[in-house]
C-alpha cells in the first residue's frame, strides 16, 4: 500500500525543487498546524477549485467590468491555499487515501484549464494563445503523471518553475498585460502576444522532447543494471 500512496501523493525527497518550494513548504507547515480539526483535506481541494472558478469568471468579466481585475489575484490566492494545503494536511493526520489524492489532482487540472481557457476570452490574451498554452500544459501534465505512475516520482518543477510559480503568473498576468499594452493590441492581425506565446511554446516543447530522450536513456540504463 505504501507504493500506492507514494504514486498518488508523491515522495517529497524525489521532487524537483521550484524557486519558491522551500519557503512555501515552511508556510504550508505553519498553516497545517493552525487548522482546526473540523477542516478536511478534501474540503480544501474544493475550496481551491472554487477559487479558480472565481478567477475565471473575473477574467471574462474584465471585458465589461475592468475593476474585476482585482479579483483575479485574490481568487488565485484562495486556489493556492486549497490545493497546496490539502495533501499536506492529509499526510499530517495520516489520512492519505485515494479519495484525497483524486480530489487534489482533479482540482489542479480543473483549476489550470478553467483559468487558461478564461484567459482566451479575456482582454489579456487571445483564444489562439490560450489554446497553445493549454496544449503545452496538457503535454507537461501528462508527462508528469506518467513519471509519477512509472517511476514514483512527482515532477514538481521544470527549470525552477513549479505549480506555485505558474499560479503566480496566472494571478498577475492581467496587470502585466495592461502595462505591456496587450489589450490594445489584440485587434491586430498578428498580436505580439501570439508571437511571444508561440515562440515560448516551441522552446518548451523542444525542452520536453529533450527531457523525454534523457529520461528514456536513464530508464534504459537502470533496466540494464537490474538485468
Amino acid at each position: 500500500m505504501g507504493d500506492f500512496f507514494t504514486s498518488i501523493f508523491g515522495n517529497p525527497a524525489q521532487r524537483t525543487q521550484s524557486f519558491l518550494r522551500g519557503a512555501e513548504l515552511r508556510l504550508i507547515d505553519n498553516i497545517v498546524e493552525s487548522l482546526p480539526a473540523r477542516v478536511e483535506a478534501i474540503q480544501l481541494s474544493g475550496v481551491g477549485a472554487c477559487g479558480a472558478l472565481v478567477a475565471s469568471i473575473a477574467l471574462i468579466a474584465c471585458n465589461h467590468f475592468p475593476h474585476a481585475i482585482w479579483m483575479v489575484p485574490i481568487a488565485m490566492a484562495i486556489n493556492w491555499f486549497g490545493l497546496s494545503v490539502d495533501l499536506p494536511l492529509a499526510r499530517k493526520r495520516q489520512q492519505e487515501a485515494a479519495a484525497e489524492g483524486m480530489a487534489h489532482h482533479l482540482g489542479e487540472i480543473f483549476s489550470h484549464l478553467s483559468v487558461l481557457i478564461a484567459y482566451g476570452f479575456s482582454p489579456f490574451f487571445t483564444v489562439r494563445a490560450a489554446t497553445v498554452v493549454v496544449i503545452c500544459y496538457l503535454l507537461f501534465a501528462a508527462y508528469a503523471y506518467i513519471r509519477a505512475a512509472t517511476r514514483h516520482v512527482e515532477q514538481m518543477a521544470y527549470i525552477g518553475i513549479g505549480v506555485t510559480e505558474f499560479r503566480i503568473l496566472l494571478a498577475f498576468w492581467p496587470f502585466a498585460a495592461v502595462l505591456l499594452g496587450v489589450p490594445q493590441s489584440l485587434g491586430d492581425k498578428q498580436p505580439a502576444i501570439d508571437v511571444a506565446v508561440l515562440s515560448l511554446a516551441g522552446f518548451a516543447i523542444i525542452g520536453l522532447l529533450a527531457k523525454l530522450f534523457f529520461d528514456g536513456r536513464k530508464i534504459t540504463a537502470a533496466s540494464g543494471r537490474d538485468d
